[in-house]
């Protein structure tokens, strides 16, 4: 592939966000290497509801969506693919979410990258291969993710979308940034630029509005005690502020109209098993659901076990009955992926 060709894909992959309409459940992806800092406080993960936002005297309409009678399901996969030619394609970030209309309630699980886990056909590996497995055998990145997910918790995954974090900083820039509260200071020196150098990263604990390029450092960063448990929390948090600036703004009649042709533009930009439509019902779906029904939680310290590998890989093996714990919690009306079968 020349530089002119992946500066044209790049160029696409920035401006596609707008389509993601699903965005107000957005993810991030891959960060820098672990640095060494003082503990921290770690942003909680397990139920943080989003602070309500006020209600406008006069909304904008919605589109009506199309029934749906039960929960639906939709991993959103992170990668990044900045180095295109020589790029693993490993989904670094990974998180489930429920969107259930009938319960008026949204849930999400955010799954750890180094989550060491049976991918079907391939063996113990870590979790954030399965992607990569799928589009190297040519049998499809997100089916194959999807299987290695559904496996592991025991339920039926819908559907599945796949972006970089290129689509993360145009959709907040696109909304106008988001107002984020940071609970500790971070000082990252060594956080990677575009290139193979460092682009320093600090930011002092507080409230905060984020620009794009801000908040995907803030998701980004390992630079804390807690490395991904600690960016994982960062990640849900943003992506319940994104919701909460669509909301409170009213901006989602504004991105459902300009959807069509972005979608027929950027067709090759992104992956989803998802069509428009179905895209903007669960947009619409999301930003209707009550923000003190949304429960996010993580597949953390309690459900994992660190552990090195023969190979001197270093992972982290899941606690099946923890984790199932956490599944009927969270996910409560959820088919199971033997029931759907």
């Amino acid at each position: 592939m020349t530089r002119t060709e992946i500066s044209n894909r790049r160029t696409v992959t920035r401006t596609r966000c707008t389509l993601l309409l699903i965005g107000t459940l957005l993810l991030t992806a891959c960060g820098p290497p672990i640095t060494e800092t003082p503990p921290q406080p770690t942003p909680a993960a397990h139920y943080v509801p989003l602070t309500p936002v006020p209600t406008h005297s006069s909304p904008k309409p919605l589109p009506k969506t199309h029934a749906q009678a039960e929960a639906t399901t939709v991993l959103l996969l992170g990668t990044d693919r900045r180095d295109i030619e020589n790029g693993t394609d490993n989904t670094d970030t990974l998180m489930l979410i429920q969107l259930d209309p009938n319960a008026q309630r949204i849930a999400m699980l955010s799954i750890p990258r180094d989550l060491y886990v049976d991918i079907p056909g391939y063996g113990q590996a870590r979790i954030n291969s399965a992607y990569a497995y799928g589009e190297q055998a040519g049998i499809g990145g997100l089916a194959l993710a999807q299987q290695a997910v559904s496996s592991l918790l025991g339920i039926s995954i819908q559907h599945a979308v796949l972006l970089d974090f290129h689509a993360f900083v145009t959709l907040i820039d696109t909304i106008g940034g988001v107002d984020v509260e940071v609970p500790y200071a971070i000082s990252d020196p060594t956080y990677p630029d575009s290139g193979t150098g460092y682009d320093p990263f600090y930011l002092s604990a507080g409230q905060h509005h984020m620009d794009g390029a801000t908040a995907l450092k803030y998701v980004r960063t390992r630079a804390t005690l807690g490395g991904d448990f600690d960016r994982i929390a960062r990640q849900q948090q943003m992506a319940l502020a994104v919701r909460d600036r669509i909301t409170h703004l009213d901006q989602l009649p504004t991105l459902i109209a300009a959807s069509p042709q972005l979608w027929a533009t950027l067709q090759s930009s992104f992956e989803t098993n998802l069509t428009l439509g179905e895209i903007v019902d669960l947009a619409v779906i999301a930003v209707r659901i009550p923000a003190d029904q949304i429960a996010a939680a993580s597949i953390d310290q309690t459900c994992t076990q660190a552990w090195t590998t023969p190979a001197g890989a270093q992972v982290l093996v899941p606690d099946q009955a923890a984790i199932e714990t956490l599944i009927a919690d969270l996910f409560p009306s959820l088919p199971s992926a033997a029931a759907a079968q």
